[in-house]
């Protein structure tokens, strides 16, 4: 099974409780002499009175992984990875899905996933150069590989660069409207042909690779990278909301 660390944070997401008062209907002036019309009664000298209620306002969850569009490309690049393999781990261990449900969430994110890790290198931070390597090498590289292994099925079926920028901006639109209590990401449809390579390369990868909550490879928890998990919670707040950058 896969390590705890990507859970951590990724199940829910908690928010303030509370309720909104019912307004009030204003009383009429107390002592005001009445007549009756009709069956109704009216105040002779009473001004009108106001009965509109105040509608409580419910508190909703947020919804989509917190991050995305963090002005720190960074900080913006591990979003999408950590949000990603969050949305997999979680369904993976709570969701009930199958092996080939899993992988095929797997391959709707390889585009995505893949494009995130490149930005995370593209964009890394000066002062921690000295975790580089060991971070893109040992940390997410075992998850970027994973993907490749994805997109080279994908590729020998077909897929074009188009539909390549398809299947990532499915994907971000799934982690754009994540739920936090559900444990299942829900992933847009795709079109017809894309869906019929995807269930294609499904098979292939079940067939060929490890399924992901028992590859040994993606148990990364013994990677050390203090300095740069003290950068994702001191620059990436969104991150440390969620528990990414804490070492636990």
């Amino acid at each position: 099974m896969l390590g705890a660390a990507l859970v951590m944070g990724g199940v829910g997401a908690c928010s303030d409780e509370g309720g909104a008062g019912e307004g009030a209907v204003a009383p009429t002036s107390a002592g005001a002499p009445t007549t009756t019309v009709g069956g109704s009664t009216a105040g002779t000298s009473a001004q009108p009175s106001s009965s509109a209620a105040t509608i409580p306002v419910i508190p909703t969850e947020p919804t989509g992984v917190p991050g995305l569009d963090d002005p720190d490309a960074f900080c913006a690049a591990w979003a999408v990875y950590a949000g990603t393999l969050q949305a997999i781990a979680v369904a993976q261990a709570f969701g009930g899905l199958s092996t080939t449900e899993i992988t095929r969430l797997e391959m709707v994110a390889a585009a995505r996933l893949s494009r995130s890790v490149t930005g995370i290198g593209a964009n890394w931070p000066p002062e921690l150069f000295g975790e580089r390597a060991a971070v893109l090498t040992s940390y997410v590289g075992p998850f970027d590989r994973r993907a490749q292994k994805a997109l080279q099925i994908l590729s020998e079926l077909g897929v074009t660069e188009d539909e390549f920028d398809e299947l990532a901006a499915t994907w971000d639109r799934a982690l754009r409207r994540r739920v936090p209590e559900q444990p299942v990401i829900d992933v847009p449809r795709l079109s017809p042909r894309l869906e019929e390579i995807v269930g294609q390369a499904v098979q292939r990868f079940d067939a060929a690779v490890t399924p992901f909550g028992d590859d040994p490879s993606l148990d990364v928890s013994g990677v050390a990278k203090p300095l740069t998990d003290v950068y994702l919670s001191d620059h990436c707040p969104d991150l440390a909301s969620i528990g990414v950058g804490d070492q636990v």
